[in-house]
């Protein structure tokens, strides 16, 4: 395999020789030209003086009196036309999403030499189109006239008189706005295309610069500079999709017979004319011929080996290249893993750089990165956003600015600030979660210098980049003190570091990994300063992102934080951080673009998915589909083919090329491998050897296995915490649990295990129980041991003013968290609270039924101080609390409050602690548990077991316990059993033969915190 440019140089080089320094050389890409200079000198075997090497978009620079334009600056100075043209007052705000693509179809516009007066103001009159369409073909015209016959039916419509007002200004616009970047000397690359092609037509290239010095005694002197074609002969070499503007450059070079062109169209793909990858192939050699004739190779029969490979995971295919590279070296197709330069990886997603830089094996000496990486993947980057939020959710409450939680929360879970303040932002987190802050306020911050820098309010958009390049310093200084172990003693001397150490900091990037081995290799001892350093690199492009915003948006009006915001988003997107490293040497790690003319005999192409490569990405354009086409601009069709050569033309020489794509389907993404294989397989299956295979992880089990954990002695020693003397207790929920499911007990009670705490926005039913049982409390607290009578009953339930009093100060304790200032309700918990005095009430007229009565205690707490005996051989601690505690007649009420719905009736005692059962009446077991521990304090005394639901209480006001429907008085003629039944549960517990397994019955897994663990 001859590269292209290899053949291209060798043919020069035959030519011109040491003459070719007098030759400008013109590329598709900067990467192409160097590789067209490696062939050079080795094909020349001595020094030589070096032809101009330049991209087809510096020849147009080159010869343009204007400078490119900044894209931010150009959106505000839009904005400023757009109000004079249409004296809209339209806010820059609403203006910014249409604005851009304002832009890109006045850039598509001058690319496209499109006649711009036609476009965009003959609409009002269709004939008026028709007065002068020389310009255009007949195809062109049909689609123009299709689309206003169907835009424009019969009649008048609301839709069709603001379209028409609306195109009205839009040559105005475009007209002024160009004006205006001229008067600065700018222009888009569009504009930049169009007046240069437009002076071609002219036949003169050369013009004028009018340059401004200082003359004598410092007095400003304009003077004139000629400039225009520099070289002999410009020597195009690699393009294919040329537009209008390009065209008639190219025409006029050719005309004055000071141009040749080279194209690479050797691929038998790309030349048949049924390929979309042809379209332009006929139209460029017959349009631009070359003056010599570079030679096809001879076929020598060997087929281009492609093996395309499915992978279900973005990571997965990155880490398959590891297995790829590794045989490509054992079988001698990378003949020397220290240079590698005649493999490449393509990455149509940049997002999987990292990840494929860091499965990139140890035998690879060196790896030339010449995509970069998007600052927006950047963890910088994503903390920016996090803040952005931040900002955007702040409130004032009460003279002081709150914070939302959540933003709170995730900006300390960042790790570039977690690690900068680890103890602090602990500390914060806990105070966060538990007094279940849902806003902070700004006087709740602990002092430290980053969260004074981050957590204020701004007063305008102004403020956003000083207050975003203080906190970019700040973290640039904890991480040069981590990487150089320097101790950062204050705030002025962590400000101050980034610039003592900026200058060596930035001689040690992570991007030199053309020197490294294998990144992420447990050998590689500076993996952790590297990562260090690629942070801060980020952090160093971030800042001059901030920067450049702030300069270009100097004179812009009015703005919100929230736009400006997304304006640096935006910039960021648009940067891309340069990896350093010899260019001509290592392995090859590139995007699409990179490639062109470019020839590999290895080749590994990622992310071969449709909708990836080629990219489906639809142009968004204020210009309907059928105008872009009658007028000549580029469409969907014109993206595709462009894709479509890049491919063929990519793997035209290679000898082996491995295609991976990710097989998984979710939201948009399809999981289809991309069209282009398919075109291999039934089009050009001669040309190719394909193979084709399905990397599948084999997550399916042919059966589920139990899990189980043995009482080892380990476990028996934490069981011993529950046994007599020991700190821990257990409890009728716990014997609850124990009895659905083992090891559920045994990740709670023994482990410790439980969810991660979040801060509560709404009353859940958890916390919703808590507050009714803290009314309940309050309510019946002052009435301890007196007879409550029916009229008592009634009193408490017609003051309003107690029981929203009551209400406040239990959403203080348990919701707000903050017992002593209780404060008014109001929206959703005003909502919550009026459902809650509604129960309230209706529990105090189930209560009348068994009026009068006394009140006997409320949360009782029982078992703290005496031990349960189990059996002769266990005694454990055990603890609860009662709910309630009210004597009727003889008979003692043990009533506990339920939130939920259940039942108040069973059929035996056994039931109670049967697990397998689907329904098992677990809120009977623990009210009999709660009636035994009473009995061993009070013993002889009866008692009567009571449930209130509260969902059902307005349904069902009867409270009692009942047996096969039947009303229990006196609940000692079950004790008997129940108390067998018990202890036999609890002497399993402790029991080491019986190891804690999982339930049998699936469905108490459905709300289990666990059940991923069982595989459940």
């Amino acid at each position: 395999m001859t590269p292209f440019l290899y053949k291209t140089a060798e043919l020069f080089y035959s030519h011109y020789g040491n003459e070719l320094y007098r030759y400008t050389f013109v590329f598709p890409n900067r990467r192409a030209g160097f590789f067209f200079q490696k062939y050079l000198a080795e094909i020349a075997a001595k020094p030589l003086f070096s032809p101009s090497i330049v991209t087809i978009q510096e020849l147009f620079a080159s010869l343009s009196p204007y400078r490119p334009a900044d894209k931010i600056k150009m959106l505000v100075m839009l904005y400023d036309y757009f109000g004079k043209v249409s004296g809209s007052d339209e806010s820059f705000d609403d203006f910014l999403y249409w604005g851009e693509m304002l832009l890109n179809d006045f850039n598509d516009v001058d690319k496209y030499m499109a006649d711009a007066k036609q476009l965009f103001r003959n609409v009002q009159d269709l004939r008026s189109m028709d007065d002068d369409l020389t310009h255009l073909t007949e195809k062109q015209i049909e689609a123009i006239r299709r689309f206003w016959t169907n835009f424009m039916p019969v009649g008048e419509s609301e839709t069709k008189k603001k379209f028409q007002e609306t195109w009205q200004i839009l040559y105005e616009l475009y007209s002024s706005f160009r004006a205006g970047l001229q008067e600065k000397g700018l222009a888009y690359e569009g504009m930049l295309f169009r007046e240069v092609a437009e002076r071609a037509r002219t036949g003169d290239l050369d013009y004028t610069v009018n340059e401004i010095g200082l003359g004598r005694e410092g007095i400003p002197d304009r003077r004139e500079k000629r400039e225009g074609l520099q070289s002999e002969c410009y020597i195009f070499v690699g393009l294919n999709a040329l537009t209008p503007a390009e065209t008639v450059l190219l025409e006029h070079l050719k005309n004055r017979g000071i141009a040749d062109f080279y194209w690479d169209y050797e691929s038998p793909q790309v030349k048949d004319s049924q390929n979309r990858a042809s379209l332009w192939v006929n139209e460029n050699l017959r349009r631009f011929p070359s003056r010599f004739i570079i030679q096809d190779e001879e076929d020598d029969g060997a087929k281009t080996s492609i093996e395309v490979v499915g992978i279900p995971s973005g990571v997965g295919q990155a880490k398959h290249v590891t297995q790829i590279l590794s045989r490509l070296i054992e079988s001698g197709d990378i003949s020397d893993p220290e240079e590698a330069i005649n493999t490449a990886i393509v990455l149509p997603e940049e997002g999987l750089l990292l990840p494929v830089l860091y499965s990139i094996p140890g035998e690879v000496g060196k790896i030339n990165v010449t995509m970069g990486y998007g600052l927006s993947y950047s963890s910088i980057s994503a903390l920016m956003e996090h803040i952005a939020a931040l900002q955007r959710n702040i409130r004032e409450s009460d003279g002081q600015m709150m914070f939302y939680h959540r933003d709170v929360l995730l900006i300390l879970n960042h790790p570039l600030v977690y690690n900068s303040a680890k103890e602090e932002a602990a500390a914060l987190k806990t105070y966060i979660l538990t007094n279940n802050r849902i806003v902070v306020s700004q006087a709740e911050f602990p002092p430290y210098p980053l969260f004074r820098m981050i957590f204020r309010p701004l007063t305008g958009w102004r403020d956003i980049f000083e207050y975003i390049k203080n906190i970019l310093t700040f973290i640039y200084g904890i991480l040069t003190a981590e990487k150089y172990d320097v101790e950062v003693m204050d705030e002025s001397v962590r400000l101050a570091y980034p610039k003592q150490e900026r200058e060596a900091a930035d001689s040690t990037r992570p991007a030199d990994m053309a020197q490294g081995t294998g990144i992420g290799s447990e050998e590689d001892k500076e993996h952790g300063s590297q990562a260090v350093d690629l942070e801060r690199e980020f952090i160093v492009q971030y800042h001059k992102t901030v920067t450049r915003l702030q300069d270009t948006l100097h004179s812009a009006k009015n703005m919100s934080t929230d736009t400006c915001f997304r304006l640096l988003k935006k910039l960021a997107h648009s940067i891309s951080v340069a990896f350093s490293g010899e260019p001509l040497s290592g392995l090859q790690v590139m995007g699409v673009l990179e490639t062109r003319a470019i020839d590999f005999e290895n080749l590994i192409i990622l992310s071969m998915n449709e909708g990836v490569f080629p990219l489906k990405d639809p142009v968004n354009s204020f210009i309907p589909f059928t105008l872009r086409k009658g007028f000549g601009l580029p469409v969907y069709e014109h993206q595709d083919s462009i894709y479509a050569y890049h491919f063929y033309r990519m793997i035209s020489r290679a000898k082996r090329v491995f295609m991976l794509y990710d097989t998984r389907t979710e939201e948009m993404q399809t999981g289809e491998v991309s069209r282009y294989f398919y075109q291999l397989k039934y089009l050009y299956s001669d040309y190719f050897d394909i193979s084709e295979r399905v990397v599948a992880y084999d997550v399916a089990a042919p059966e589920i296995l139990p899990v189980s954990v043995a009482k080892t002695p380990e476990v028996l020693r934490k069981l011993d915490a529950f046994r007599r003397g020991g700190e821990s207790f257990l409890s009728a929920s716990l014997i609850n649990n124990y009895i659905n499911c083992p090891l559920q007990f045994y990740f709670t009670a023994v482990e410790g295990l439980y969810e991660e705490d979040e801060v509560r926005e709404s009353v859940e039913s958890d916390l919703f129980g808590s507050i009714f049982h803290k009314l309940m409390e309050k309510i019946y607290g002052r009435y301890k041991n007196k007879t409550v009578t029916p009229d008592v009953l009634t009193s408490i339930a017609k003051d309003n003013v107690l029981l929203t009093k009551l209400l406040e100060e239990a959403f203080a304790e348990h919701y707000f968290k903050q017992k002593e200032d209780p404060r008014p309700l109001m929206g959703q918990h005003y909502l919550i609270g009026e459902i809650l005095r509604s129960y309230v009430k209706q529990t105090l007229e189930t209560d009348k039924q068994f009026a009068p009565f006394e009140f006997v205690g409320a949360e009782y707490r029982f078992g703290q101080e005496t031990p349960y005996r189990v059996n002769d051989e266990l005694s454990v601690n055990f603890k609860g609390i009662i709910d309630r505690i009210d004597r009727v007649g003889d008979s003692y009420r043990i009533i506990d409050y339920k939130t939920g719905t259940g039942t108040t009736d069973f059929k035996q005692v056994a039931d109670l602690f049967d697990g397998s059962k689907p329904n098992r009446p677990y809120q009977i077991l623990q009210v009999f548990v709660y009636a035994l521990f009473y009995a061993r304090e009070y013993p002889g005394v009866q008692l009567s077991p009571a449930i209130y639901y509260l969902r059902s209480i307005f349904n069902d006001p009867s409270a009692a316990v009942t047996c096969n429907k039947r009303p229990i008085p006196d609940i000692s003629v079950f004790m008997d059993e129940f108390q067998s039944l018990f202890n036999d549960s609890l002497a399993e517990i402790f029991n080491p033969e019986i190891p804690f397994a999982q339930t049998k019955n699936t469905k108490n897994c459905q709300w289990c915190a666990f059940k991923e663990i069982c595989n459940r």
